[in-house]
């Protein structure tokens, strides 16, 4: 996906450059690599924990809790699955957008 906004093009270029002009960075596309993975680490952690918050309310892991549901499920239950089910989606993309940044960084140097 190639970035087609110059304005965002510009803004991105004028914070890593101040980010490397106080000795944050050494250049701008290590600044750009350590935000992008500073994000994308916080957003795991928010889905790890969510998951977790659902294996703790139901003592068993998704997969279990998908089992235990088959023909019988509250529609609170239904509502949790969905949450829960979305929060490992949106994990495993985090997770696979980080390696393919580090990858890609790593290939570049």
């Amino acid at each position: 996906m190639a970035i087609t906004n110059n304005r965002a093009v510009d803004v991105l270029t004028s914070i890593t450059e101040r980010l490397v002009m106080i000795g944050m960075y050494a250049s701008p596309e290590e600044a750009v690599e350590a935000l992008a993975l500073a994000q994308i680490d916080r957003e795991i952690e928010k889905y790890q924990e969510r998951i977790a918050a659902f294996e703790a309310k139901y003592g068993m892991s998704l997969e279990e809790f998908t089992a235990y549901l088959r023909n019988r499920a509250t529609m609170e239950e239904e509502i949790d699955w969905e949450e829960w089910d979305d929060a490992r989606m949106m994990l495993e993309i985090r997770k696979k957008s980080r390696e393919a940044i580090v990858s890609h960084a790593a290939a570049c140097n």
